[in-house]
C-alpha cells in the first residue's frame, strides 16, 4: 500500500470524524446550542485543550460550544475551525457548518482540511459540482490523498462522469488497496461504461476484500449475466439472497434499538452519563451482538475517565462490526495515552479509511 506524505497525514488527522450522521440533510430550521461568549481569564489554550479533549471523547456537543469559543478569540485557527465544523456536521447543523467552512476559506483558500470537510457539506446537500470542484482543489495540493480521490471518483460517477470518475477511483484502490467500496465504485463505473470484464473484476475484489459486501454481490450478478457467464451469476444470486435476508433482520433490529434508546439519548443530551450508561448496558444486554451499543458506552466510559472499562467495550465493538467507524478513533485516544503510538495510528488510519465513505451511497 502506498504510504501517505506527513503533509496528507496532518490534513488527514484535522478532518477526523467528518462523515455526517444519517438524517434529513439542510431540511428545516436547525437549532443548537448558541455561541457562549468567550471568557477573557481563559487562555485559548486552555479552551483548545479543553475542545480537543472532549472532542477525543467524542462529546460533539460540548466540543462544539469549546471551539465556538476558541474561533471567537481566533478565527484563523484551522484545526479548531474544522474541528468546529465536523461537530456542527455531528450535530445536524449542515448550514452552520456550510457559513464557517464559506468564511474560512476566503481568508484561506489552501486549507486542505478544511475544503475537504467544505465537501462534505457539500454532497450533504446534495451540490454534487462544488463538491467535485472543492476535491479537486485538495489534490492539486495533495495528489495522494486517498480521501478526495475516493470522495471525487464518488461524486463523478453519480454525475455520470464516468471518465473522470475512473481515474480516481483506480488511484483510490491504489492508495487503499482494502477499502472495499472504492473497488465496488470503480465496478459500477465500468458496468455503466458497459465494459463488463473490468467491472467483474473490480467487483471480485470488492467482495474479496469483503465477503459481506451486499451491493457488490448485487452488482455481481448483473455483470456476469451480461457478460454471458450465467452460472456464475446464479452462484452470485444465491449469496446475495442470503445477505439481503441478513441485511433486512439486521434494519429490523436496529430499528428496535433505535425506539429503545430514547431514554439513553435524552440522558445523553442533559450530561447524566451514569444514567445514559445504565440504560445503554440494559441494552447490551437485549441485544448483545450489537456494535454500536458497545461503541456508546464506550464513549461514556471514557467520559466518565474508567478508562479500562472502555477500552474492552470499544474493542468489542470493533470486533463485532469492524466497518464501524467511531470505535476505531475513541481507540486511537485510548491507545495513544497509554503510550502505544503504532497501534494509535493503526486504529486512526483505519477509522479515516472507513470516514471516507461518503453518506448517501452509491446503492445497488
Amino acid at each position: 500500500m502506498t504510504r501517505d506524505t506527513p503533509a496528507v497525514c496532518k490534513a488527514v488527522a484535522a478532518v477526523l470524524l467528518c462523515a455526517a450522521l444519517a438524517g434529513c440533510p439542510g431540511g428545516g430550521p436547525e437549532t443548537g446550542p448558541s455561541t457562549p461568549a468567550a471568557r477573557p481569564t481563559e487562555s485559548l489554550q486552555t479552551i483548545l485543550s479543553h475542545a480537543e479533549n472532549t472532542f477525543r471523547d467524542g462529546d460533539y456537543l460540548e466540543a462544539q460550544m469549546a471551539y465556538e469559543q476558541a474561533v471567537q478569540i481566533d478565527p484563523d485557527q484551522s484545526r479548531a475551525t474544522v474541528n468546529l465544523a465536523t461537530c456542527y456536521l455531528k450535530n445536524r447543523l449542515v448550514k452552520k457548518a456550510q457559513d464557517l467552512l464559506e468564511q474560512f476559506l476566503a481568508r484561506h483558500p489552501d486549507d486542505p482540511a478544511a475544503r475537504l470537510v467544505q465537501a462534505r457539506t457539500l454532497m450533504r446537500v446534495g451540490d454534487l459540482g462544488a463538491a467535485a470542484q472543492a476535491l479537486r482543489q485538495v489534490l492539486r495540493t495533495n495528489p495522494d490523498l486517498v480521501m478526495a480521490h475516493y470522495n471525487l471518483g464518488f461524486v463523478a460517477y453519480r454525475s455520470r462522469l464516468y471518465e473522470e470518475a475512473e481515474v480516481h477511483l483506480k488511484r483510490a484502490c491504489e492508495l487503499k488497496p482494502d477499502l472495499p467500496d472504492a473497488f465496488y465504485t470503480l465496478g459500477l463505473t465500468y458496468l455503466a461504461l458497459k465494459r463488463y470484464p473490468e467491472s467483474i473484476a473490480s467487483l471480485e475484489q470488492a467482495v474479496r476484500v469483503d465477503p459481506r459486501h451486499v451491493g457488490a454481490r448485487f452488482n455481481l450478478v448483473n455483470a456476469y449475466a451480461r457478460a454471458g457467464r450465467m452460472k456464475e451469476a446464479e452462484k452470485q444470486q444465491a449469496v446475495y439472497a442470503d445477505l439481503s435476508g441478513h441485511s433486512k433482520a439486521q434494519k429490523e433490529k436496529d430499528t428496535q434499538i433505535k425506539a429503545s434508546s430514547v431514554k439513553a439519548i435524552r440522558f445523553m443530551l442533559d450530561k447524566k452519563y451514569p444514567e445514559a450508561l445504565q440504560e445503554y448496558q440494559a441494552l447490551s444486554a437485549r441485544f448483545p451482538d450489537d456494535a454500536s451499543i458497545y461503541s456508546q458506552i464506550g464513549q461514556i466510559l471514557i467520559i466518565l475517565s474508567r478508562r479500562e472499562e472502555a477500552f474492552a467495550a470499544l474493542q468489542k465493538a470493533t470486533t463485532l462490526d469492524p466497518k464501524l467507524s467511531d470505535p476505531h478513533y475513541l481507540l486511537s485516544g485510548l491507545y495513544r495515552e497509554r503510550g502505544d503510538a503504532q497501534a494509535a495510528e493503526r486504529e486512526l488510519t483505519t477509522f479515516a479509511a472507513l470516514e471516507t465513505i461518503p453518506e448517501g451511497k452509491s446503492g445497488y
